[in-house]
């Protein structure tokens, strides 16, 4: 996979300090960057780019800014720039430690249902109250905390991290499927572990409210605070929902 090859473009791409014309080409490519997202409409993406040949970013393929600065990249023609777009508005919630605009993101039935069994079952087994906020501050915080851990085992100096990140591209593309599995089985198998929670068959309840059900393989890329770029997300599937042109995650 291409987006696999991204941390060692990233080393490889990193410029000397003492680099004179590396610094200006830096200064060079930001201004054009900038200019590129200014003419960007909000929540929107830009022309499809594609990296000269002679450059480092080439083999990672074809990718659009969006308005945030991220590049969003489609593994191949199934993945559009509207599920792009929608994918980066649920992890730029994580990152911005919005639950509010994480909350809109989901499923809203899943959401619903969801804080009503965390709140009335799961606060029995942590002892105390516990609802759709605290899971979503537990993924907030369990990014946070796997970026520290990465700094801190990579860093050559001791030094407390705080886990701040800002994504800076973004990949879909069609799962690769083991022998036995197909699409129809994953999607029923992601569905499975919610029979018994929400006391329903909840993938025939979903896949008779919505348009369809699409898998996809994420990766996603940020720049912590050493100044890189490090992968946040890697090969993790994810499930949206599409229901009158709107797209939803679950979880």
């Amino acid at each position: 996979m291409k987006f696999n090859k991204l941390a060692a473009f990233v080393l490889a791409a990193v410029c000397a300090a003492s680099c004179v014309s590396c610094e200006k080409e830096k200064s060079a490519d930001k201004e054009n960057i900038s200019q590129i997202i200014e003419n960007i409409g909000e929540n929107e993406a830009g022309e499809l780019i594609t990296p000269a040949e002679d450059s480092e970013e080439y083999e990672l393929g074809a990718y659009r800014y969006s308005s945030h600065g991220v590049k969003l990249y489609a593994g191949d023609d199934t993945v559009t720039t509207d599920v792009l777009l929608a994918l980066e508005k649920y992890f730029l919630t994580i990152q911005n430690n919005d639950f509010e605009g994480y909350k809109n993101s989901l499923y809203p039935d899943y959401a619903e249902r969801y804080d009503k069994y965390l709140r009335e079952e799961y606060s029995k087994t942590v002892g105390k109250d516990y609802s759709l906020q605290n899971s979503f501050e537990m993924r907030y915080n369990m990014i946070r905390d796997d970026v520290k851990d990465m700094l801190t085992y990579e860093s050559a100096e001791e030094k407390e991290f705080t886990g701040d990140y800002k994504i800076t591209r973004i990949r879909a593309e069609q799962p690769i499927y083991e022998e036995g599995t197909t699409e129809e089985t994953l999607i029923q198998s992601f569905f499975d572990s919610y029979k018994d929670i929400f006391d329903i068959d909840y993938s025939e309840f979903v896949k008779n409210d919505i348009d369809s059900l699409m898998p996809f393989t994420l990766f996603v890329m940020a720049e912590t605070e050493d100044g890189n770029e490090h992968k946040i997300i890697s090969e993790v599937n994810i499930i949206l929902a599409e229901k009158d042109g709107k797209y939803y995650t679950f979880g």
